[in-house]
């Protein structure tokens, strides 16, 4: 191929790598010098007086000069070392491994090398120093594998075809949690518990004003980046390989593993070392390494995950955001976390969306009432999922069964037994309201919670909330709802709810008479009153004992109360 540039100027060939049409730059002297040296002995075609270079070959022309500059700087720093003259690196990269020596040849200190070929320290003498040449090298760190790779062996990436995202999306638009939600997505197949949650989700998910669009669910979004983040959510699942469920996050299907099939129960799992540093020791490892503070309150977690739901309480209070509600069971929540939590697991919001097909006018009718109670029934069995296997009972949380669990294995080694009151109790929770409850195993010291009215005090501020409640502010909180009689306590509302309203079997039975009884509480106060004769409940004003503590209210009710009422 011939090019002549006199018949046509405009179309300068470069000189480097013979385009045509490009920027090009005139070679001056110093370039030319050195084109001419990249030659060597080749006979040019034609010596042009004018020489041009397009922008790219002008551009590696100079790195060229600039690297022989560079090695000629070297080579006389090496040739310069017995002066006692500073190595300076000459790259532009990160030299923090650059080993950096300062030589003389007078000393006759030993310097330690780290050799490259057998990675050994050796201790070279001046002699061995300049007969030797050694290659030195710094150590190379050895990388650990990442904790998610660690874990990979509890769970299996798995991709989704379209048929497969198109059946998920219709199993969730199915479910009852979707159907039955007053403020959702159809697009997005998502639910919200408020309007303004809903609202924001279409500003901020679905503008049309946005380049890049998610074909399944019509998201938009600013950058290629953004989608593809986006559609791997549709797309990408992480099945447990112990169980084959399959979740979209795997922070969610690690979290699984840990509460479903750890060998250790839920409170040993975060401090569990199993191999390598154990299923949940290594999920906590990645999601925090030590504590976290607040730069507001300086308080200190352990989590980061509860450190950003803490900042979100701050943020509420500035006005940065707005206080997390659910409009159907109109209750406000600290942090969007706890709303996401009562929207996900609570009976009550579920019966309440529920119940909105129901005739709000006629919510007394006897079809409404059983209707009502048909729902109830339903949620509730369709939330417990954990069976205990000793006494069948049921539970929503794993955590609740573990608990329950630890309390028949307490009661069968002898631990929920109270020898000073001679009494046992069914649970571990039981028991400890009891020993600081209980006036037998509490001291005055204990009492640091004073009424401001009367002076009295109590254990915890519960009971003093409910004294007020019951003795001063005449506000009776706790009611039955079947035969509306109140009570001052949730407990003794609790125990009125057991003994007179549920349907129990008739399976404690008297050893003495053969009377049945629906609960073993109800046996022990039988037998100790009938049969034993005992007078545990005393009057602290006339010593007077009595066999039942319905009978000590009355009594105080009808013979020391007029007495004082009287005497003022």
């Amino acid at each position: 191929m011939k090019f002549n540039i006199m018949d046509n100027p405009q179309n300068i060939v470069c000189c480097g790598c013979l385009s045509i049409g490009r920027k090009m730059i005139k070679i001056d002297l110093e370039r030319k010098e050195c084109f001419h040296q990249i030659l060597g002995d080749l006979q040019t075609v034609a010596d042009f007086k004018l020489m041009y270079l397009c922008w790219e070959c002008t551009g590696r022309l100079s790195n060229y000069i600039k690297f022989k500059s560079q090695v000629r700087y070297a080579h006389k720093c090496l040739q310069d070392i017995e002066k006692d003259l500073k190595l300076v690196s000459q790259s532009k990269l990160n030299t923090q491994n650059t080993l950096i020596i300062n030589y003389d040849p007078e000393t006759s200190e030993e310097l330690d090398w780290h050799i490259a070929a057998s990675e050994e320290k050796e201790t070279l003498s001046d002699q061995q120093c300049s007969e030797t040449e050694t290659v030195v090298q710094p150590k190379k760190k050895i990388k650990k594998a990442s904790k998610s790779k660690r874990l990979m062996h509890l769970y299996k990436e798995i991709e989704l075809t379209e048929s497969d995202i198109e059946a998920e999306r219709d199993t969730e638009a199915s479910s009852d949690s979707f159907v039955n939600a007053l403020f959702k997505c159809e697009k997005c197949v998502e639910a919200f518990p408020n309007q303004e949650d809903l609202n924001d989700h279409n500003l901020k998910k679905h503008n049309k004003r946005l380049r890049f669009s998610c074909l399944v669910c019509e998201c938009y979004f600013g950058t290629a980046a953004a989608l593809s983040y986006h559609a791997n959510k549709h797309r990408i699942r992480y099945q447990c390989r112990s169980c084959r469920t399959r979740f979209g996050t795997k922070s969610k299907v690690l979290s699984h593993h840990a509460r479903e099939h750890s060998s250790k129960p839920d409170d040993q799992c975060a401090d569990s070392e199993t191999t390598p540093n154990g299923v949940a020791g290594l999920l906590s490892e990645a999601k925090s390494a030590g504590p976290y503070s607040c730069e507001i309150c300086e308080k200190k977690f352990r989590w980061t995950t509860s450190l950003r739901k803490h900042m979100e309480t701050h943020r509420i209070e500035r006005g940065q955001k707005r206080k997390p509600y659910c409009e159907s069971c109109r209750l406000s929540f600290t942090t969007s976390a706890n709303l996401r939590k009562h929207v996900k697991t609570s009976s009550r919001h579920q019966i309440i969306l529920k119940l909105r097909k129901l005739d709000v006018h006629a919510e007394d009718s006897p079809e409404n009432q059983a209707r009502l109670e048909e729902i109830r029934c339903s949620v509730t069995e369709s939330k417990q999922q954990h069976y205990c296997p000793e006494c069948d009972k049921k539970f929503l949380w794993r955590g609740n069964l573990l608990r329950h669990l630890k309390s028949h294995q307490a009661r069968a080694n002898g631990n929920l037994v109270c020898v000073p009151c001679n009494r046992k109790f069914s649970s571990i929770a039981t028991f400890k309201q009891h020993m600081k409850m209980s006036m037998k195993h509490i001291s005055e010291n204990d009492f640091n919670y004073m009424c401001s009215d009367c002076g009295n005090k109590f254990v915890n501020k519960t009971r003093l909330k409910d004294h007020i409640n019951w003795e001063h502010l005449k506000n009776y909180i706790h009611r039955c709802s079947d035969c509306k009689k109140v009570f001052k306590t949730r407990t003794s509302l609790y125990l009125h709810r057991q003994m007179v309203h549920k349907e129990m079997s008739d399976n404690h039975l008297c050893d003495h008479c053969g009377k049945r009884f629906p609960s073993q509480a109800r046996l022990h106060y039988h037998i100790t009153a009938l049969h034993n004769k005992e007078t545990p409940y005393k009057c602290t004003t006339c010593s007077a004992r009595f066999s039942w503590h319905s009978c000590l209210t009355r009594h105080v009710r009808t013979i020391h109360s007029k007495e004082k009422k009287s005497a003022t």
